[in-house]
């Protein structure tokens, strides 16, 4: 034991010694070549008592080496250096006064936001320094050998009254905490040399004396029971503690004043990058050797793990190290308490108190009571304030087993600013909102994980919201939220971070940052951008007005100095607006008195009126505008690709976008067309080139400009000059404007007409032979002959016409629906581009069913449709088409209603599928709410199907008409999202004559429509099993990583095809023709081949694939898709067991018929 007055002498000798090394440091410049040194070693402010004491007790119940927070820090300067350098320099830029400034001052300088985070500093560091004076009381009464709460005297109140003062003396002599304070840099430098030492020398001394050497220690420990029983935590426990000390290199408040705010030049930096790490790993690398010391020299007696190195030579009996050991942990500890007490008073005095007096004297109209004496006798009071809170804190949880975590719980709430200061430095999107509510969110789930637990262990009792959970819900028990088994620390630290982060994001995203913030963001995320030259633009003070507020903190003579300065001997007069470049710099000279945010309100109290930035201002509306550019510039990049000419107009009728082919089709000269030339100037010119009726061109382009004016759709043809046929078909957009579509059917316009002259042909013909009575019968024999021949020949012609046209519209459609969802994803700007692929889809989807539906009806009227009649269960037949309709209903917001017997039928598989498609179809286009039901039963020996819906219903004089061509009831026309081709129900009515089933149909307006089919039953014994095809065996629902071996002779269709495949995640290959498809396979085989059923040279995509199959002895599933709906090729495709899929190739249709081949496990 030794004397109290010997402990009392050496503790105030200490002090004195810092004091005298403070005031060397103040009167004397530090040597430029020493003063990298000392800024490193002044970074040792990181390791505080807990760092003397309670890293022994750390190695020796985790078994660490190292400690994990230190291991964080080390990790800073060697990773992330860039971040480092890149907050160093904003610091030194801005004149930031703390870590509440630099965060405030990258939103917009919001003072509200400077408050919550000194508020919340101030609690989390509060407990820290009372933790440091536990540290200095606990090892002063081990040392003389007195209970902590038997102390003689108060010796933590004596030490807490020492340390303000000395705060004081130090902390608060000038008032621009951005100036370097040298003389407590050197202080705290001279302090960390004494850590190290104290630690290094009981490290040795332990080792060396009390031990022979590290090797006999570590022999005994590995033999020792207590070291054997040690148990290491999970490793997770580890990582979180090292994420822990990353943070604190930034938002701890101390560590961000020492790093960034005490930084002189950027080689100090340089020094610290390979010095500090030093450090760390030498104050560290005698705590695992000590901890086995002590577990073995005081196994079985009642001596904490956290006073090992007080006790150690202790028990050695050496008064020399222990007085060693007791100054290290003492100096340990005031280096922390003085300098976590100044910087929380600069951010109290900066953030807190002067925004409030600011905001009062504005109120009250003066400004001229807050000076430089005011501000250093807030920031001294606060200092005493901060102290006592700290020694009250102390006192009220002394005896309790907070202070043993109160450490990392401190470092855990200040984590909570990482969000704000980190996102912010990289994010132009974080705003003020996203960092205030998520310093908020953060710190209620740290309360909730770790302090409501923490509490009940030591003052209150909360069992049953531990055990039970908050409400009774089990997963919300504060240390088992969502169900995670952590570790108390680990738990809390990831919980609050994660909310926190999500919370930054999701206000980030949803939210838009103001004008000041968006200017106040570019100096953080990009600040070695050259500054603007605003010299000449003016501010709203007088210089004058600059004058007065800068000599109110600096006096006079400082404030002569920056005008003069500024103006360099030009002559200027007092009364003038002061330019805005001389306004800055004076709102960031008292920016580093009274911070960023106080300055800013400072400067907004005296304004008599407010200006904006030009050059800010004209530097936003640039970035409109360039925005606006591009994204000009990506429409007009993707509707190149179009096969239909395309051109956009705006709501003000002038050309905003068009596309190549549009050029092509109208033979416009090159700078014809150009953006924002009016609508009706291009009529004009189409008019004097004779495109129009000369008799009456005025009102042609009349027409088309009421059209566009009045917003309606509309679809026509016109013949040209050059006697080509255009259908235009027209859609208003809805922010206002038009896009117009120009299709060439000038070959689907003289086929029809080759038809009708056929067909008039024959007529005559068969006419004219009817008079000739004798040669009826043989004429009439070879008319037959001559007709099947002329069917036969035209359905071929049908077929090859139909491939041949529906080839660039399913090209089109797919590039569009990429269109469409490359817009959707972007979001935001990209809107118009969104809704203009829409229309664009729109269009070329009206165009392909139209010409699908007229040459499915040519077919049905030509007789040359055969019915393949198979016997098949209806449960098998009608599921997928009720998947797929149930889908679509849902989308609809529709419910989707079906019930099907167990019963077999007879019939055309493919024709009765086209038949309910259809009637399915109009039940989803005329019903908005309510249901649409599915049906199929055995009544007697006749199978019902019925279609039902709760749509807008059909008169009874209309029911009949429905069915013929091109009809549409009123009801339906009348709703703009009811629009149809008027084909399906004749195209429905035409294949139920070819397979002989009644069609029958009952309706009410308002109430809804049933159409009911009647099929003839059959046993099901007689039903032909199909066998499966091959399915991929795969463990997933996407399409992610699937090989696909896509065979397409059309390159635009390869290459639409190939990108929408690419946009699922497929790995996709691509085959002009079947020597090249089995190459792809060789090299290396998919797991599904998508293939043209009409290849060059006579080859069919069934060709290709059985040839692949056949040479790899492979079964792949294979796909078959065609423009060609002949009956031969779909029973071609049945027999060789492959799915059949109709061009154009709906992308949704496509996507599900994939994964429906897919095994889901």
């Amino acid at each position: 034991m030794l004397p109290i007055s010997v402990l009392v002498l050496l503790s105030f000798f200490y002090l004195i010694l810092l004091f005298t090394i403070a005031f060397v440091g103040d009167k004397y410049t530090i040597s430029k070549k020493v003063k990298p040194v000392v800024y490193s070693l002044g970074l040792g402010v990181y390791c505080t008592s807990w760092a003397f004491y309670g890293v022994t007790g750390q190695s020796a119940t985790t078994g660490w080496w190292f400690t994990p927070t230190y291991t964080g820090a080390i990790l800073v300067f060697i990773f992330a250096w860039p971040l480092v350098l890149k907050v160093a320099r904003i610091c030194r830029e801005q004149s930031l006064t703390s870590l509440a400034d630099f965060i405030a001052s990258r939103y917009g300088k919001s003072s509200k936001l400077a408050g919550l985070i000194t508020i919340t500093a101030v609690f989390a560091i509060i407990p820290y320094i009372a933790l440091q004076l536990r540290a200095i009381t606990s090892s002063f009464n081990e040392v003389i050998n007195y209970p902590t709460e038997q102390s003689p005297v108060d010796i933590t109140l004596l030490f807490t009254v020492t340390l303000a003062v000395f705060a004081i003396l130090f902390g608060t002599r000038r008032i621009r905490p951005s100036e370097h304070n040298p003389g407590l840099l050197l202080a705290i430098a001279f302090e960390s040399i004494v850590k190290l030492f104290t630690f290094l020398a009981i490290g040795f001394f332990v080792c060396f004396y009390m031990f022979d050497g590290m090797t006999e220690l570590f022999q005994q420990a590995s033999e020792h029971r207590a070291v054997q029983t040690i148990s290491s935590p999970p490793s997770y426990v580890y990582v979180m503690q090292t994420l822990l000390g990353v943070l604190m290199m930034f938002c701890l408040p101390r560590q961000f004043h020492m790093t960034f705010i005490e930084l002189d030049e950027e080689r100090e930096l340089k020094t610290a990058r390979w010095l500090f790490p030093v450090y760390m790993i030498l104050i560290n690398i005698f705590a695992l050797p000590i901890a086995y010391a002590g577990l073995i020299l005081f196994d079985g007696v009642s001596v904490g793990s956290d006073s090992f190195m007080l006790q150690l030579p202790i028990l050695a009996g050496s008064q020399l190290m222990t007085l060693v050991s007791f100054l290290g942990g003492f100096s340990a500890a005031t280096s922390m308490v003085i300098v976590a007490t100044i910087v929380l008073s600069i951010m109290i005095s900066n953030d807190l108190i002067t925004p409030k007096l600011l905001n009062r004297e504005a109120h009250a109209g003066q400004l001229q009571k807050l000076s430089p004496d005011k501000l250093l006798l807030i920031r001294r009071i606060a200092i005493v304030i901060i102290l006592l809170a700290a020694y009250a804190y102390y006192q009220v949880t002394s005896n309790s087993e907070l202070l043993a975590v109160t450490g990392l719980m401190s470092m855990s709430l200040v984590a909570q600013f990482s969000p704000a200061l980190l996102l912010g430095l990289v994010w132009r999107k974080a705003n003020q909102k996203a960092a205030y509510r998520s310093i908020i969110v953060g710190t209620l789930f740290w309360a909730y994980t770790l302090l409501l637990p923490s509490l009940h262990q030591s003052l209150i009792n909360i069992e049953a919201l531990l055990q039970e959970g908050f409400l009774g819900i089990a997963w919300l028990r504060p240390t088992m939220m969502f169900g995670l088994e952590l570790e108390f620390i680990s738990h809390g630290v990831f919980i609050s971070l994660v909310a926190s982060f999500l919370v930054f994001v999701y206000y980030s995203l949803t939210t838009t940052p103001e004008i000041t913030e968006q200017l106040h963001a570019v100096n953080f995320i990009q600040p070695d951008d050259s500054q603007r030259d605003i010299n000449q633009i003016s501010s709203a003070l007088t210089i004058r007005d600059l004058h007065s507020l800068v000599a109110r903190f600096f006096g006079p003579t400082i404030a002569d100095q920056l005008i003069n300065d500024y103006f360099q001997q030009q002559t200027f007069n007092w009364e003038h607006v002061a330019p805005v470049a001389l306004e800055q710099k004076a709102e960031q000279e008292l920016a580093g008195v009274i911070g960023g945010a106080s300055a800013k309100l400072l400067f907004d109290s005296a304004k008599r009126r407010r200006s904006a930035l030009l050059n800010d201002v004209v530097d936003i509306v640039d970035e409109a505008s360039e925005l606006l550019r591009f994204n000009r510039s990506l429409l007009q990049a993707t509707i190149q690709n179009v096969e239909q000419g395309i051109s956009v107009v705006d709501k003000e009728l002038r050309v905003v976008a068009w596309n190549r082919r549009y050029i092509e089709m109208f033979d416009y000269p090159e700078k014809e067309i150009f953006v924002g030339r009016p609508v009706e100037e291009v009529l004009q010119f189409n008019a004097n080139r004779g495109l129009f009726n000369k008799d009456n061109r005025n009102e042609e382009i009349a027409k088309r400009i009421s059209y566009l004016q009045q917003g309606k759709s509309y679809r026509f043809q016109r013949v040209q000059k050059n006697g080509k046929v255009y259908e235009m078909s027209g859609n208003p957009l809805p922010g206002g404007g038009f896009v117009t579509t120009y299709a060439d059917i000038t070959e689907f316009v003289h086929t029809q007409k080759a038809l009708e002259e056929v067909n008039v042909h024959l007529e005559s013909r068969v006419e004219q032979r009817t008079h000739d009575l004798q040669q009826l019968n043989l004429h009439l024999q070879a008319a037959k002959q001559e007709a099947e021949q002329a069917n036969i020949n035209k359905t071929r012609y049908f077929a090859a016409l139909s491939h041949d046209l529906l080839q660039p519209f399913n090209a089109a459609s797919l590039f569009s629906s990429i269109l469409a969802e490359k817009a959707g994803e972007q979001g935001g700007d990209k809107a118009d581009i969104k809704e203009l692929s829409d229309n664009i889809h729109y269009s070329l989807t009206n165009a392909e069913q139209l010409l699908s539906s007229i040459l499915e009806l040519t077919k049905l009227d030509a007789g040359s449709t055969t019915p393949y009649l198979e016997d098949f269960t209806i449960e098998s037949f009608i599921k997928p088409i009720a998947e797929e309709f149930s889908y679509l209903a849902q989308n609809k917001q529709l419910t989707f209603e079906q019930h099907i017997d167990h019963c077999a039928t007879r019939s055309d598989k493919a024709l009765l599928r086209r038949v309910l498609q259809n009637l399915l179809a109009n039940a989803l286009r005329y019903t908005d709410q309510g249901t649409i039901a599915l049906n199929a039963y055995q009544l007697q020996q006749k199978l019902i199907i019925e279609v039902a819906d709760t749509g807008v219903g059909i008169k009874q004089e209309d029911q009949q008409r429905i069915f013929n061509d091109f009809e549409q009831i009123e009801g339906a026309q009348g709703n703009k999202h009811h629009v149809g081709l008027g084909l399906g129900l004749a195209i429905t009515s035409r294949i139920c004559k070819i397979l002989g089933i009644p069609l029958s149909l009952t309706s009410s307006i308002n109430e809804g429509s049933c159409f009911t089919l009647s099929l003839p039953v059959i046993k099901v014994s007689q039903q032909t099993e199909v066998d499966k095809l091959p399915v991929i065996n795969r463990n997933r629902r996407d399409l992610t990583g699937l090989h696909v071996l896509v065979i397409d002779n059309d390159t635009a269709v390869l290459t639409a095809m190939e990108q929408r495949l690419l946009e699922w995640g497929c790995q996709v290959s691509v085959a002009h023709d079947q020597q090249t498809a089995l190459a792809k396979c060789q090299q290396q085989l998919p797991e599904m081949i998508l293939a043209d059923y009409h290849l060059d040279h006579g080859k069919t995509g069934v060709d290709a694939v059985n040839h692949i199959r056949d040479t790899l002895q492979c079964q792949i599933p294979i796909i078959i898709n065609s423009a060609d709906h002949s009956e031969e090729l779909y029973e071609q495709v049945v027999e060789n067991n492959f799915i059949f899929i109709n061009k154009p190739v709906k992308p949704a249709a496509l996507k599900r018929t994939i994964k429906s081949l897919m095994v889901n496990i």
